[in-house]
């Protein structure tokens, strides 16, 4: 087992740094090989792939026509892969100019419409490029000037990522990306560099050959202008500039992509892996490419064979599993450790889906079509697209790995290990469920930040977003307009995120009433509507408020009180959910009652971080507007108030009613929504805690990051008693405990037994942690969808 572990770690060594530091030694030792540049200006032709790019390709085209090179000698080609998006109509509009649209009728792919179009161009070089990278103005001179070198096919330009959000993928994408570029220089001083980049790369036109439909043309082509006898070289100041993936599971499918179709070229260009026929180039294929697409494999045979040696040398001590405990806190607070956690979060992606992808591609399973990270994360219909599967298998791969480790583990003996990890987890559980509640309790009645409290009227807009809410509008109109509020000072504005049943004609009809519509035609998610929306609104303080939330009359007046307090920053009210609810009422009821206990325990002592996103009120000066892929606006909001270093408070006399859910799917689908926002929440820079604020950073890691958490604990607790319920009787007894309480949860599924209190509970916390698993599983994955679902609506009836 110990030859593999250190296999396994000395190829993953050499493929990130063994190669590079061999690259190095060479440049060193033989010096680099130049490449002979001139100002020459040769017929350019500047080919634009492009599918359904409406947001970017007019900004691109404008970028290209003020590239600072000849425009006689510049040829602009944009191949429209059937777009349906308006993106050739916005290029059509450009003809006059001397842009060139060649549409292909239905959608066949990248690679099918450059064989259509790049044979019939006029350029002695071809440029390839993407909608949404954008050129320096001096990035084409850049590029050609290396064509004055008779042994240079192919020359790749350098892409930046812009500034963005700060998902784990983005910065691990950046990260690595700027690692590949040393990686690229050192090549290209070598001999040749390893494929190219589809958003800045050019070739002789001449050494263009038709590539298979579904080949990635920006590997394949770079690799068989090689074979063929000339360099493939990088040109460092040929500068793009593009934005990263976005998001955990966009970038994993783009890298499935990307390596399923990578693998098929080596087939498809043999070649390279000859060093007799192109040198030193096919040992940079298989460092370069292929060793890194295995690293899964090998990072998976590491792993397994460290967890090995490390089970059988000595048992896992107490103080071990305290050290990794306090490590996983410290990247959550700590911003340094915090970026480590992201690159080896970005790691563990770009690993992961060289395995899928090397599968896809050993079997076939590709594809010549690619969707844009803009076309945004939600559907037309705000469904989510089908995900269950994905999502369950990381579940069930997850308590098969949990259960095989238990039980190897106590099969070698290793029993402490096994205790040990179920006593960490119950713990951590009792400290979520019963000890900070108690803790956070017992502090608030001893510290008590008071907050001033006044009878302000500053003016107020009530800010309200909805998609496709005729159902109820209305009626939310109605209540908004009777609200205890002098009529000078409030504003109302409906932000329609690409509502299409009606809703904006019912909103329209209250413009006499001083109801302003803001109707945005396409829907992009709750946070892009309140982004662009809150540029409309000028007022003190702005209130934010669901189209099925009906606001007692005094409500605003109670959450403005709160303001006259400096030190205040956001309030949030309290929702109180109405309607029969057979489902799950009591239970749900219960649980609403128990997060509004803590909510005021927190608020007492300055340490509240949410708020409840169907009525909360923040100053709008103190409004950040969040990325507009963001899922959680109820922890994004106030979360910029508290970085702000004001605070959130909770004011129960701020009452609002909405209906709770009705059915079970609707709350697991809530849920799970909430635990895949959490988990992207947590990977930006949005849930940053100021370090001086150790209360505050207790509750984040407590009330919230633990408690999305806890089902992978729960998971671990029973697996782990299962486990050695053989050599005990105590875990025997809590196992069977356990089984029993999954029974009545289980029983819950039937409405009758549901309304047996204990059955109830049970059932409504299964339900939960089921659903913050699912949603735990989604927000990895980058899943979610960002707009939201919507069940049936019905208006409250106030008293």
């Amino acid at each position: 087992m110990i030859v593999v572990f250190w296999l396994s770690a000395g190829v993953l060594l050499y493929a990130y740094a063994g190669y590079p530091m061999l690259l190095w030694l060479i440049v060193k030792v033989r010096g680099a090989r130049a490449v002979r540049t001139s100002a020459a200006e040769p017929h350019v032709t500047l080919v634009i792939s492009a599918y359904n790019e409406a947001a970017v390709i007019r900004q691109k085209v404008e970028n290209v026509l003020a590239l600072e090179y000849p425009r006689h000698l510049l040829e602009v080609v944009v191949i429209s892969d059937a777009s349906t998006d308006g993106t050739d109509e916005i290029v059509g509009e450009y003809a006059a100019r001397g842009v060139r649209l060649a549409r292909q009728p239905e959608r066949l792919g990248k690679t099918a419409g450059l064989n259509r179009v790049v044979p019939h161009v006029a350029g002695e070089v071809v440029v390839f490029s993407d909608a949404n990278a954008m050129y320096a103005p001096d990035a084409l001179r850049m590029l050609v000037r290396n064509f004055a070198d008779p042994s240079v096919g192919c020359v790749t330009g350098e892409a930046r990522y812009v500034e963005g959000s700060q998902t784990a993928a983005d910065a691990g994408e950046r990260a690595y990306w700027n690692y590949e570029i040393q990686v690229k220089r050192l090549e290209t001083a070598v001999g040749s560099m390893v494929g190219g980049d589809g958003a800045i790369y050019a070739i002789r036109r001449q050494l263009w050959r038709a590539l298979p439909e579904n080949a990635i043309n920006d590997f394949l082509n770079p690799l068989q202008i090689v074979a063929a006898g000339w360099r493939a070289v990088y040109e460092p100041h040929a500068v793009c500039y593009e934005e990263t993936a976005g998001g955990t599971g966009t970038e994993y499918r783009r890298r499935v992509r990307i390596v399923s179709r990578s693998w098929r070229a080596l087939f498809q260009a043999p070649g390279v892996l000859n060093p007799f026929r192109v040198g030193f180039f096919a040992v940079s294929v298989v460092s370069h490419k292929v060793l890194r697409w295995l690293s899964g494999l090998f990072a998976l045979l590491g792993l397994l064979s460290f967890g090995f040696l490390l089970v059988t040398a000595a048992p896992m001590r107490p103080e071990f599993v305290a050290g990794a405990a306090a490590l996983a806190l410290l990247c959550l607070a700590y911003p340094p450790a915090r970026r480590l956690a992201q690159l080896g979060v970005y790691f563990g992606i770009i690993t992961l889906a060289s395995v899928v992808g090397l599968l896809k591609g050993s079997v076939g399973r590709v594809s010549g079509t690619w969707a844009t990270p803009r076309e945004g994360h939600a559907d037309a219909s705000g469904t989510a697209p089908p995900t269950f599967a994905p999502g369950l298998a990381v579940l069930v791969m997850g308590l098969l790995a949990i259960g095989g480790l238990a039980v190897v583990a106590v099969a070698a003996g290793v029993l402490t290990a096994v205790v040990t990890l179920f006593w960490f987890s119950a713990g951590v559980l009792l400290h979520v469920y019963v000890g900070y509640p108690i803790a956070v309790t017992m502090l608030s009645r001893r510290v008590r930040l008071g907050t001033r409290q006044a009878p302000v009227e500053p003016s107020v807009c009530l800010f309200i977003t909805a998609n496709d809410e005729a159902a109820v509008i209305e009626a939310k109109l109605w209540n908004s307009l009777t609200l205890d509020y002098p009529k000078g000072k409030l504003q109302i504005l409906v932000a329609s995120d690409g509502s299409v049943d009606g809703t904006n004609a019912i909103v329209s009809r209250f413009a006499r009433e001083g109801v302003r519509l803001l109707a945005f035609p396409d829907r992009r998610g709750k946070i892009a509507a309140i982004n662009e929306g809150m540029s409309a609104v000028d007022a003190e303080i702005v209130v934010f408020s669901d189209a099925n939330t009906f606001l007692d009359p005094g409500a605003i007046r109670a959450l403005v009180q709160n303001f006259a307090d400096e030190t205040v920053g956001a309030v949030s009210g309290d929702v109180v959910l109405e309607g029969e609810r057979a489902a799950l009422g009591r239970s749900e009821d219960m649980y609403y009652r128990y997060e509004r206990w803590l909510q005021a325990c927190e608020s007492r002592i300055g340490t509240m971080v949410g708020v409840d996103g169907a009525l909360y009120a923040i100053r709008r000066e103190l409004f950040v507007p969040p990325p507009v892929d963001t899922i959680l606006d109820d922890m994004a909001i106030p979360m910029a108030v508290t970085r702000a270093g004001l605070r959130v408070v909770f004011e129960p006399e701020a009452r609002a009613h909405e209906r709770g859910s009705e059915t079970a799917t609707e709350e697991f689908v809530r849920k799970s929504r909430v635990v895949a926002g959490a988990v992207q929440f947590l990977s930006r820079a949005d849930s940053a805690v100021p370090r001086s604020n150790r209360q505050l950073m207790v509750t984040m890691v407590s009330h919230k990051a633990l408690r999305w958490l806890s089902p992978m604990l729960a998971l671990v607790v029973f697996v782990t008693s299962a486990a050695l319920a053989l050599y005990s009787t105590w875990f025997l007894v809590l196992t069977a405990c356990q089984l029993l309480f999954m029974a009545a949860g289980a029983a819950g599924c039937s409405p009758a037994l549901r309304r047996f209190a204990p059955i109830g509970i049970a059932h409504y916390f299964w339900l939960v942690q089921a659903a913050a698993a699912f949603g735990f599983a989604r927000g990895l994955l980058g899943q979610q969808s960002v707009a939201w679902r919507r069940f049936q609506r019905a208006p409250v009836e106030l008293a």
